[in-house]
């Protein structure tokens, strides 16, 4: 498994098409994934576990002037859980759907251990500026909203989960989605008759329609390939001089 992984990696490697990519439209995908792991994320918050809000001061009796809220209602705990999310952005990697050419990113490998079966209807890309990451991306966009975001949450006690956020915050307040930049069903359609359309055009894609390749169930055997004898085998002897020819020695 681990080894069908880093094969592919590696043909992902040589794969890649480098373009410039549209600042906007990444944070607007970036923005959209996470929610979409903020939601995850909350839903699996047990609804039990608290957290202290307020602040440190004393009231006249000399108690902390705090109170206790769910996690998933706290801004601190919001923000812990977003700074998580940005470490797991490199987790991701930019794409265009073969179908229409829109940009999209994806997870490189699924939650379950596999790689992202997705890949077969996309090609893989990379933004001209390598040093801003998909991370480096995340982390902006919170550190510039981060009281917006929060907020929404805090304020909203009676939901878990936040299903407006991504109109509230990518679209209404940072601007930087549009309805064209999000994948529809025309962007993610893709049949075996696109692909070997596209194949004529482009040549063999090295995943293909239908997804990667079969993966191998065990190593190969390739001590067929091989002629050495262990030097612990009862079977290996130095040669005798007798062996070598005369003008050898």
């Amino acid at each position: 498994m681990k080894l069908t992984i880093s094969f592919l990696f590696v043909t992902f490697c040589f794969a890649v098409v480098s373009a410039r990519i549209d600042p906007k439209n990444l944070k607007c995908l970036v923005c959209r994934t996470i929610f979409d792991e903020l939601n995850v994320a909350i839903k699996g918050i047990d609804k039990w576990k608290k957290v202290d809000v307020g602040n440190f001061r004393m009231d006249a009796e000399g108690n902390t002037m705090q109170q206790k809220v769910p996690a998933h209602r706290s801004a601190v705990y919001i923000s812990e859980l977003i700074d998580g999310i940005c470490k797991k952005m490199d987790d991701y990697v930019r794409v265009y759907y073969k179908a229409t050419g829109k940009l999209e990113i994806m997870l490189l490998i699924t939650p379950e251990g596999h790689m992202n079966p997705d890949f077969s209807k996309t090609k893989f890309v990379t933004d001209d500026d390598l040093n801003k990451s998909l991370e480096y991306y995340c982390e902006r966009m919170f550190e510039e909203n981060e009281e917006e975001i929060t907020s929404l949450y805090v304020k909203r006690p009676e939901d878990d989960v936040m299903p407006d956020a991504l109109q509230e915050i990518c679209f209404k307040h940072t601007k930087y989605c549009e309805d064209w930049m999000l994948a529809n069903a025309e962007d993610t359609t893709w049949t075996s008759e696109m692909e070997a359309e596209y194949v004529k055009i482009h040549g063999p894609d090295p995943y293909g329609f239908g997804g990667l390749p079969p993966q191998q169930s065990q190593m190969p055997d390739v001590s067929q390939d091989y002629d050495d004898v262990p030097e612990n085998s009862d079977d290996f002897k130095l040669p005798e001089e007798e062996d070598f020819p005369k003008d050898e020695l």
